[in-house]
């Protein structure tokens, strides 16, 4: 393996990455919008705190979120798939 490479080989990396999925129940349609729109507000702040952790098996990350490590984890679609230019 290359020194300047990260492997991460299993999805526990990318699943166990402290990750919060949080799922509500709203009233009513309007109720719902409402909390999608406060929501929207919070996301990008809920994603730039997780910038402050870029390490990987000791080693820093050329990235700054988690999602590049969640989402290589459970995606299971061939790089033709992914990329399909």
């Amino acid at each position: 393996p290359d020194p300047n490479f990260i492997h991460m080989d299993a999805m526990a990396f990318g699943m166990g990455a402290c990750c919060l999925q949080c799922t509500f129940s709203t009233k009513d349609l309007d109720h719902a919008r409402y909390v999608y729109d406060q929501l929207n507000v919070l996301s990008p702040i809920f994603l730039a705190l997780t910038a402050g952790t870029p390490f990987f098996k000791g080693k820093v990350a050329d990235w700054d979120v988690r999602w590049n490590v969640i989402s290589g984890s459970v995606d299971d679609r061939t790089e033709k798939e992914r990329d399909p230019k």
